[in-house]
């Protein structure tokens, strides 16, 4: 092709036909631009299915993800709502007359109501996506409104863990140690002791004592709060599944 107008260039000149040739020219430029645009534009539309096929497989692996969130921010939910009624329970017992303190494992609810743990949410997918900077693949502005929402609360749950484990660690567990015997709270928890402590522990008189009811106040406090946060990730985690559904 290209000696085909090689060819034709070189006669309009030997024939002097400068008019023609110019003419030629143009013609022969504007050829070349509309064949570079055009496979610009094939280009393009190449890269544009090439971002939606990846765009999909995101979505796919973003729904995935969160659905496996879904699940277990179910079940701490479940956790935490025992955890905080084990809790209001023992306050509720606090001041009350010895024999009614008696009529219940004491031990065993002071268990329940420590046994606490972290949420901690699978974000492999969405960490990759960040990192990789493919985070700009997705073209629904929801959705990534959503995913920087979720990064929001999940840094507030942070914040509410290390409020609830710091009055848990510095306030309740010191006086625990002090006044109770872990050992005979620990043996309804994952140690298990078959045995109860030989050592005489004041657990009855801690239900007479104001400061073990501002200890578990705070402990209630942290527990509730953190059961808040909870509830934002699982709303947030809710609209990220609508959002990544049906790709």
């Amino acid at each position: 092709m290209i000696k085909f107008f090689r060819h034709i260039r070189q006669n309009l000149i030997i024939e002097n036909k400068t008019t023609n040739y110019v003419k030629y020219a143009i013609g022969e430029i504007v050829l070349v631009v509309i064949g570079i645009l055009i496979a610009l534009q094939i280009n393009n539309w190449n890269e544009t299915q090439k971002d939606k096929k990846q765009e999909h497989l995101i979505l796919k692996n973003l729904n995935f993800e969160f659905k496996k969130n879904k699940m277990d921010i179910e079940t701490f939910k479940k956790g935490y709502i025992s955890l905080f009624s084990s809790t209001n329970i023992i306050l509720n017992l606090i001041g009350e007359n010895n024999d009614v303190l008696e009529s219940h494992n004491l031990d065993s609810l002071i268990s329940e109501s420590i046994n606490y743990y972290d949420y901690r949410p699978t974000q492999y997918v969405l960490s990759d996506l960040i990192s990789s900077g493919n985070l700009k693949l997705i073209t629904s502005d929801s959705l990534r409104l959503q995913l920087f929402e979720w990064a929001s609360f999940i840094n507030e749950k942070e914040e509410s863990w290390q409020t609830l484990d710091d009055f848990s660690q510095n306030m309740l567990i010191p006086y625990l140690t002090k006044n109770g015997s872990l050992k005979n709270i620990d043996s309804y928890g994952i140690l298990k002791w078959e045995k109860k402590s030989k050592l005489k522990a004041n657990t009855i008189n801690m239900f007479h004592d104001i400061e073990f009811e501002n200890n578990l106040d705070n402990h209630a406090w942290g527990i509730a709060n953190y059961i808040s946060t909870l509830d934002n990730l699982e709303k947030t985690i809710d609209k990220i599944i609508s959002l990544t559904s049906n790709n």
